[in-house]
């Protein structure tokens, strides 16, 4: 028995040996625990959340929360090293001593991270993409290619192009020739709508501002399946220009000067859009004198006629353009609203506008080589159109509407040709010196559905116009007319 109770007291003794010892371990490992408390904030003092905050060599992980807190616990104590990385900054790598149960380390303030990228080259462009797609050889020149070979009108200044000539009419008016076509056999699209003015003379050049064109595609080749009948030669269309960003506003000043007829001109533009409704404005004012040739002398109807001081006499002239536009552009619905009015004073040269070259007044029209004698033009050209565009789906649905009235007057001395009177008869209404009036207006409507399934474009439309053209004056070169044109 005595055995026993030595033996069970010795079992005892050993167990509580062993609950003290682990006892031991365990307040000691407690106390060894310790924890790293901190803020990560970025430049301007806002709290970073979501920043990875890491230990090494411990094997410690966190993440900020909303305010930019971070907290770690069950550390060991000694030196540790802590990296914080957040998308957007650069990384941050510190080392602290963990030496109290909750360490509270100094605010982590992480920078903006920059990246500079390498220089990129584009090698593609749309121009060359659109040689590439359509059959018809396909120019496509922008604004700046239009200020930097600036001319006295817009087709002057497109006939650097290869294939592209004009008819002048003076300095300050011209139509266009594609591949030696012109006239009613060239047509010229501006905004959708087909602009239509007296383009089958040789007098009349293209009412159209070209401080207001930004994009151009000229089309060399017939294109009657896309623009009618009268585009046998190719077709000119002036592009919509691109809408201002959101939520901006700004201007521009384009001055221009000229030594040769001593032009000066201004064009100004003001602009500005909200989150879906923009507005654009332009005026432009153009004053140009006698046009100067380095020649004294030329010859008309074989007639030898003397220029004064190397200027083409009475070929002076001026232009006003108005032009302003208005839309909503959503992401579906876009409708776009145009108005522009052009208007031009310019004379023709004096010996060659069906007048004799030796019954004219050099005296006084050498007297200024800004003044507009007779012979002399004044065009008005003022244009209303709309373009709206539905999306829905696979289809884009384009809805196009506009009104144009051209009103030209010519005036010149009174000259009898054929039958007519020698002398201007009193009874006649129309003022004597009225040479050709000419009264147009035009309403036009298309309506087009382009079906984009995969890499195939489908185009199907209706387009239909119809013309009333007027004429006065005392002589005769056209009758009046109603025109009616439709195509699908």
């Amino acid at each position: 028995m005595r055995y026993l109770e030595e033996g069970r007291e010795f079992i005892l003794y050993r167990a509580a040996c062993c609950c003290l010892f682990f006892l031991w371990v365990g307040t000691k490992s407690y106390a060894q625990s310790y924890g790293l408390q901190g803020r990560v904030l970025d430049g301007s003092q806002s709290p970073v959340e979501g920043a990875g905050i890491t230990l090494s060599p411990a094997a410690g992980a966190a993440a900020t929360d909303s305010e930019g807190y971070f907290l770690l616990t069950g550390l060991p104590p000694g030196l540790v090293r802590i990296t914080v990385r957040s998308a957007g900054h650069q990384p941050y790598v510190g080392e602290i001593s963990l030496e109290e149960s909750v360490t509270r380390m100094p605010d982590i303030i992480l920078y903006e991270k920059t990246t500079e990228l390498g220089e990129v080259t584009v090698s593609e462009s749309h121009s060359a993409l659109l040689q590439k797609e359509k059959p018809l050889n396909t120019e496509v020149v922008n604004g700046t290619f239009i200020k930097r070979h600036l001319g006295g009108s817009l087709m002057q200044s497109l006939q650097r192009l290869p294939g592209i000539k004009t008819i002048s009419i003076g300095s300050g008016s011209a139509k266009p020739l594609i591949r030696g076509l012109g006239f009613n056999q060239v047509v010229v699209i501006e905004n959708g709508i087909k602009h239509e003015g007296q383009q089958w003379g040789a007098d009349h050049g293209l009412e159209i501002d070209q401080y207001a064109v930004s994009r151009v595609e000229i089309v060399k080749g017939p294109s009657s399946f896309m623009y009618g009948s009268d585009a046998i030669g190719g077709a000119v269309n002036i592009l919509p220009a691109v809408w201002p960003a959101e939520n901006t506003r700004g201007g521009s000043i384009d001055l221009t000067a000229k030594s040769n007829n001593r032009q000066a001109g201004t064009s100004l533009r003001w602009y500005g859009r909200q989150q879906k409704w923009f507005a654009d404005t332009r005026l432009t004012l153009q004053d140009y004198g006698d046009y100067r040739v380095p020649a004294d002398t030329v010859h008309v109807y074989n007639y030898a006629v003397t220029l004064h001081k190397h200027r083409v006499r009475n070929t002076a002239g001026r232009e006003v353009n108005v032009h302003f536009s208005t839309g909503y552009m959503a992401q579906r619905l876009q409708s776009v609203l145009y108005f522009s009015k052009t208007y031009s004073q310019s004379g023709f040269f004096a010996n060659a506008h069906g007048l004799e070259p030796r019954r004219v007044d050099a005296a006084l029209h050498d007297r200024s080589d800004r003044d507009m004698l007779r012979p002399r033009q004044e065009v008005t050209h003022t244009k209303i159109s709309n373009r709206t565009q539905y999306r829905q789906g696979e289809h884009l649905l384009e809805l196009q509407a506009g009104y144009q009235k051209n009103y030209r007057r010519e005036w010149s001395h009174y000259v009898n040709h054929g039958y007519m009177p020698p002398v201007y008869p009193l009874e006649r209404d129309t003022p004597h010196d009225l040479e050709r009036q000419y009264d147009k207006d035009v309403w036009s409507v298309n309506v087009k559905d382009e079906i984009i399934t995969g890499i195939h474009q489908l185009s199907a439309g209706l387009d239909a116009s119809t013309q009333d053209n007027a004429i006065g004056g005392w002589s005769f070169l056209i009758p009046s007319f109603r025109q009616f044109n439709a195509g699908m």
